[in-house]
């Protein structure tokens, strides 16, 4: 790995729009680009709008020393079924392992719930004699002929990839392996996978739908990442990528992996999207020195939410997507259906209600002019002045107001007899009402005081709304950095390559020692600098953290305890540590209850070089002159009052014109290539060294 990246380059892939980021830390240039994503071929949008910034740097694909890549294409493939056909392969007597899940009721009271249908049908489920026990000991060996019975009748199905996950596996691999020969043997060109490559942990039902989701995902997934690459690394239409540049592959830990990972793994890729964005924001807030921070990720179809306490991301194992188990490392995220595109409609009581469904990148918002005829939020921020019709959104699309203002007055105003102002800011107060509910989902339900956080907006939307969500929950601070649209490519180039090694190992707290401990640690510890050394890292860039789960012995769920071999003194430092966190998250704590070891983890983390924002040249506390483009009436109340807004004769200024020091007073607008912010009255903004705009909520010219 190179100890300096000189011109780094990344790309996120969103609903709507594709963002692209170039960074050329001689010169100390940011160069960014949004296109219009291509669902038909993800790949060419993410390769035009690469090829936009070198241009616009006057750089070659040859010249590029990293890429960085985000996408949400396992995401949706899931959420639409869009995945391969996949076959499973599971112990004698589980075929409905997979249907039969947990005896969870998450919505106890809908006597109208459905489940969600496994990814596997009962058709392509099938099952083999042999069986471990809980220790890994062998009580019935593997019938070879029964595999090679069920890898014709998977062949015969046309499945494109097999899963396999077999009863405690976790605790000896080879009855898994074993079966994966044998299929593979038989059954060339069909992907197999088995759990115990994806996750050595106990809880048959949850290991099993990971891996399911693996395999689903493994051909579209190395179909899109090998045509990505193909394409990069063409000189005459693509991006003339040289072969050696490393292109990494954002997992929804936080952290990197690389291209041929994320092609056998990507299930690793699954809610990766807002991922970026919550690194990027944890490490440029830390530059503001504020270490706990919540974060909103607006972009047009969902808003991202999540938390981070003492500028660490809060990291979850126990993740689900549209009601599947995912058994991986994942940022702690809370995604609503409120974004940009997020179409507004009366429901049946006749209440005005704003998402989930979404009017995405095709057709788009009424005022876009691409076909749809939907009111959505982008719509009522344009017809309340928020958005200008002059200023192209994200550098070439400009809105048509006539447009908005039909589909909220044909769909909205209308039917419940109000003017289109009325309407439009009807729309804007049930999203961040919305939002509002997110945050506190993330906060004060986990018992966090939001008034003691600072907000950090970004994604293509989010600047338009945080400061009134903020408001509305006593946030005092909302940070909004620079080019916020593109945050969550920026975070690509702040991650480090990131592998989580876990095996289950369940006993008492008792019965360990720290010389056990490092001695059951040992065989984690050399894999991940087996996984790190493969991917390049040299031994000074690596580092490696243990973690234990434990629970109270009884507890059917676990807390990462971090656990420094070096340090870890006994089993009554552990403890100490345990009821410190259950206390920390739960507001109580038993110190007489026994306590139990679950698994084992390794985080393997390979550093890439350290990433150098630029800085603003110095100026005054007045904006310069050339910085303001314009006034228009935009429609506006104070952020932290519920009463009706009003018409202002707002300043519109340009953000790529402003200094270190700038001091800007709401009402107004700041616009930029990727995103469009709103103060309202009483909101006090003041332009930091490295770009951030720092708004005091509410607090007016106090500041000034």
């Amino acid at each position: 790995m190179k100890s300096t990246d000189a011109l780094r380059i990344a790309s996120d892939v969103g609903g709507t729009f594709t963002d692209s980021l170039a960074y050329d830390e001689e010169r100390g240039i940011f160069q960014v680009s949004k296109v219009p994503t291509t669902p038909e071929d993800l790949a060419v949008g993410t390769v035009q709008g690469m090829c936009d910034v070198l241009a616009a740097l006057g750089k070659s694909g040859r010249e590029v020393s990293y890429v960085g890549h985000g996408m949400t294409t396992a995401t949706n493939a899931v959420i639409q079924r869009k995945g391969a056909k996949t076959a499973f392969v599971g112990n004698q007597g589980f075929r409905d392992l997979l249907e039969i899940g947990r005896q969870e009721r998450p919505k106890l009271y809908d006597y109208r719930v459905s489940r969600t249908p496994p990814l596997a049908r009962r058709a392509d489920r099938y099952t083999v004699r042999g069986r471990l026990d809980y220790t890994g000991t062998e009580l019935e060996p593997l019938d070879l002929a029964e595999i090679e019975a069920v890898a014709e009748k998977i062949r015969d199905s046309g499945a494109e990839a097999v899963a396999v996950c077999l009863l405690h596996s976790y605790a000896n691999p080879v009855h898994e392996q074993t079966v994966r020969s044998v299929l593979e043997a038989h059954l060339p060109g069909v992907f197999v996978c088995i759990s115990t490559d994806i996750i050595r942990e106990f809880r048959e039902y949850e290991r099993a739908s990971t891996v399911v989701l693996n395999a689903y995902l493994i051909p579209i997934m190395d179909r899109y990442l090998a045509s990505l690459e193909t394409k990069l690394a063409d000189t005459r239409s693509g991006l003339g990528l040289s072969p050696q540049t490393p292109v990494m592959v954002m997992e929804a830990s936080g952290g990197l992996m690389t291209l041929g990972s994320a092609r056998k793994k990507p299930v690793h890729t699954i809610l990766s999207g807002p991922a970026g964005g919550v690194v990027a924001s944890a490490e440029i807030a830390a530059r503001c020195k504020l270490a706990n921070i919540i974060t909103m990720d607006m972009g047009g179809t969902s808003t991202d939410i999540s938390l981070i306490v003492d500028s660490t991301p809060q990291i979850t194992s126990q993740a689900s997507l549209e009601g599947l188990p995912v058994r991986i490392p994942v940022i702690d995220i809370n995604a609503i259906g409120a974004g940009g595109g997020s179409i507004a409609d009366i429901d049946e009581g006749g209440a005005l209600k704003v998402g989930p469904q979404s009017a995405e990148a095709q057709p788009g918002p009424a005022c876009y002019r691409r076909g749809g005829t939907l009111p959505t939020v982008t719509d009522a921020n344009l017809m309340l002045g928020r958005l200008g019709t002059t200023t192209a959104l994200g550098g070439e699309l400009t809105l048509d107001a006539e447009a908005a203002q039909q589909a909220i007055l044909e769909h909205i105003a209308d039917p419940l007899g109000m003017n289109v102002v009325s309407a439009a800011e009807g729309i804007i107060r049930v999203a961040n009402a919305n939002m509002e509910r997110g945050v506190r989902v993330v906060s004060v339900e986990r018992g966090h005081d939001p008034r003691e956080f600072a907000l950090v907006s970004f994604g293509g939307a989010g600047s338009l709304h945080s400061c009134a969500v903020a408001a509305s929950l006593g946030v005092p601070t909302v940070l909004i950095p620079p080019a916020p649209g593109i945050l969550c490519a920026m975070g690509m180039l702040m991650s480090d390559l990131r592998h989580d090694l876990v095996e289950t190992q369940v006993r008492p707290l008792v019965d360990v020692c720290p010389e056990d401990l490092q001695q059951r640690f040992a065989p984690l510890l050399e894999k991940g600098v087996q996984l790190l050394a493969e991917d390049g890292v040299t031994p000074e860039a690596r580092n490696l953290t243990t973690i234990l789960d434990m629970r109270y012995i009884g507890q059917s769920y676990e807390l990462m305890i971090p656990c420094n071999l070096h340090n870890c003194a006994s089993a009554a430092w552990l403890e100490q540590q345990f009821h410190n966190t259950h206390y920390k998250k739960f507001g109580h704590a038993d110190d007489s209850a026994p306590l139990e070891i679950v698994n084992l983890r390794v985080l393997a983390i390979g550093r890439r070089p350290p990433f150098s924002l630029p800085k603003l040249a110095e100026g005054d506390s007045v904006p310069p002159a050339q910085a303001q483009s314009g006034r228009r009436q935009v429609y506006c109340g104070p952020s932290n009052s519920a009463k009706p807004g009003g018409w202002h004769d707002a300043p519109v200024w340009g953000r790529e014109f402003l200094l270190a020091g700038n001091h800007i007073s709401g009402p107004a607008v700041i616009e930029e290539l990727s995103s469009t912010a709103l103060l309202h009255p009483g909101d006090y903004a003041t332009v930091d060294a490295y770009g951030n705009l720092l708004v005091s909520v509410g607090q007016g010219d106090s500041h000034a």
